[in-house]
């Protein structure tokens, strides 16, 4: 998937092959939420309003999170209210 060739590889550091597995990982997940609008936007046509899809059920399904990006969504959001990031009503 990365296309390297063997001496390519074998030149490669840790870190910058984590790097290039990160960002192939990034362009899938952009690519599966483009393919999940279109699919969303021809699906949704032919259903009730009540049982339309939406893009992020699709992506929640093909990408689910792991419990270490939820832990560090729910401290990013504990952070961001404690300084007042988030208007309060």
């Amino acid at each position: 998937m990365l296309n390297l060739k063997p001496w390519e590889f074998e030149e490669l550091t840790p870190r910058e092959f984590d790097l290039m597995c990160e960002g192939y990982e990034a362009r899938m997940k952009e690519t599966d939420a483009r393919l999940a609008y279109f699919f969303t936007m021809a699906t949704n046509v032919h259903l009730k309003a009540s049982g339309r899809i939406k893009i992020r059920d699709i992506m929640k399904e093909l990408h689910p999170k792991s419990a270490k990006e939820r832990k560090q969504e729910e401290e990013f959001m504990r952070e961001w209210i404690a300084e007042g990031g988030e208007a309060h009503g």
